[in-house]
């Protein structure tokens, strides 16, 4: 079997689909620029490891489930007057994460916690933590005391513990 085989079938052995769609292109690229065996291999790697963490991103992502993306930079401050714009951003940036302290959006309805309008708060935190690496789980309070009422009629609770909910 020639390596033009072989060599597909184990890069998906080996969970490598990345470095298996692109090794024919950086091997050529290599050879013209002189490069090393080193270089075209490190180059190889690092195109495999970005690819996962955009894949990982897409998937904190979609398993949030927001109801709506939204982020910072669409967000109106002037909309809610009383909402600090240093204090989304400050906790934009996620060390509320690494102290294991939560967040609580408290207001009427239609204020914009979530996703109303421009002023979408919640989704717009849970995605920077997403970008960030972490683990959300997007709920409103009538989601949450609705789905621990089923759970409660069938005798059986999730684990979600492990996840930020926003």
């Amino acid at each position: 079997m020639n390596l033009d085989v072989r060599l597909p079938i184990l890069l998906r052995q080996l969970r490598l689909p990345t470095v298996a769609a692109n090794y024919a292109r950086y091997a050529q690229e290599a050879s013209q620029s002189g490069q090393g065996y080193e270089e075209y291999l490190l180059a190889l790697l690092n195109e495999e490891v970005s690819q996962r963490d955009v894949n990982r991103r897409k998937r904190l992502i979609r398993e949030a489930r927001f109801p709506v993306l939204r982020t910072l930079d669409e967000l109106d401050f002037s909309v809610i007057r009383s909402l600090s714009k240093t204090k989304v951003l400050q906790l934009s940036h996620g060390e509320y994460i690494q102290q294991c302290e939560n967040i609580a959006l408290i207001g009427g309805i239609g204020t914009g916690k979530t996703h109303v309008g421009k002023t979408h708060v919640a989704t717009s935190l849970g995605l920077c933590a997403c970008e960030q690496g972490h683990k959300v789980r997007f709920y409103t309070a009538a989601g949450l005391i609705n789905e621990l009422l089923e759970a409660q009629e069938s005798h059986s609770l999730r684990r979600d513990s492990q996840s930020t909910k926003a």
